[in-house]
């Protein structure tokens, strides 16, 4: 009987360990099954993650494109405001030079229009004293006859009725 427990104990350990080993076998076949699933799982969500971050960089890429060239576009906007100021600031520059010449010629028109009525009083004075010293020509080169007549017409004699007193007013022709 030895040997019959013996061999009873035999298949036992080796039904055990048969079984331990087919279901370790087992296990690991079914553990690298659900672990390839899972790689396989993972790298497809890293393809998908990969795709997105690709399409994400090109919409980036697009996007900063497009913002450089708002950039681009505000910048050459800038620009041409800064040349319009600066035709403007020339601009107002160049009045305010006219506005100043034409402030002096207005006060060289005035002190023109000033002299210019001097020189119409001056040349109305002279033209009187003109008339006066031909008058005396005239006078001077009249016979001495004519200058007496010419005298007596000139003295009249008046009487003062309140004093009674005769006195010789003489005409000169002259204006007051």
């Amino acid at each position: 009987m030895n040997n019959e427990k013996y061999l009873n104990h035999y298949v036992e350990t080796l039904t055990g360990t048969m079984t331990d080993a087919i279901i370790r076998n087992i296990s690991l076949q079914a553990n690298a099954r659900v672990t390839e699933e899972l790689i396989d799982e993972q790298a497809k969500r890293i393809e998908e993650l990969s795709v997105m971050e690709a399409n994400r960089n090109s919409e980036t890429d697009s996007e900063v494109e497009r913002l450089n060239l708002v950039i681009a576009n505000l910048n050459n906007s800038i620009a041409n405001l800064n040349n319009e100021l600066s035709d403007l600031r020339n601009q107002k520059n160049d009045f305010d030079n006219v506005k100043h010449q034409v402030q002096h010629v207005d006060t060289f028109r005035n002190e023109l229009l000033k002299e210019r009525d001097l020189h119409q009083q001056t040349r109305v004075e002279y033209t009187d004293r003109i008339k006066e010293l031909k008058e005396q020509i005239d006078y001077l080169q009249l016979t001495p006859a004519k200058r007496k007549k010419i005298d007596e017409a000139k003295t009249t004699k008046t009487v003062d009725v309140f004093s009674n007193e005769i006195t010789d007013t003489i005409k000169d022709g002259g204006s007051f």
